[in-house]
């Protein structure tokens, strides 16, 4: 599928590039398929059965109070032997989205290797940020579509702010390829 969604995105034809909710559609899809994917490896491992059990008997009323306290800020205190049950479970459950992109998890993953690497080969002595700016370059109305000369560009042609940002923000997918190009030349 995602092949596929590639394919659209890459067409001449920027329907699908500029529909204003394909990308979001399709991002859900995936992220759900890789969910029900992991979801279903990580739970066939052999605790699954005291899993299962302690799910079963954790109460709603246990886990909307582990979620207020959470969202809260009071990431600790447990009133009750149910409650820490929820606690270990979200423990798990975190275990088992860990591989789902763009989840809690896997940004908490990609955290702590980077503190591992740190710990292994100590702090980078050289930082780089780059910002590519795509609101003011002329390329990204390039890659939108539009005919331009960038070599022979005047001043007065270099596109305003307001549209260039009106036409990232109909195509991201412009934006996004813009960003890739940007850094690969420069890495």
């Amino acid at each position: 599928m995602k092949r596929h969604v590639k394919q659209l995105l890459s067409l001449k034809d920027r329907r699908f590039q500029e529909h204003y909710s394909f990308p979001f559609t399709v991002f859900n899809i995936l992220q759900r398929r890789e969910m029900l994917l992991s979801t279903a490896l990580k739970t066939k491992k052999s605790y699954f059965p005291s899993l299962a059990k302690s799910f079963a008997s954790v109460s709603a009323s246990a886990v909307s109070a582990v979620a207020r306290r959470l969202a809260q800020g009071d990431p600790v205190s447990f009133r009750n032997s149910e409650e820490q049950t929820v606690s270990k479970l979200m423990e798990q459950v975190n275990l088992v989205t860990s591989n789902v992109p763009s989840s809690t998890s896997s940004l908490l993953n990609m955290r702590n290797q980077i503190r591992a690497l740190m710990t292994d080969q100590g702090l980078p002595s050289f930082y780089v940020t780059i910002n590519p700016a795509d609101v003011y370059n002329p390329v990204v109305k390039f890659m939108a579509g539009t005919e331009i000369n960038v070599d022979e560009m005047l001043d007065s042609e270099v596109p305003h702010y307001w549209d260039q940002a009106t036409l990232i923000a109909r195509n991201p997918v412009v934006a996004a390829k813009f960003f890739n190009i940007y850094l690969r030349s420069f890495l």
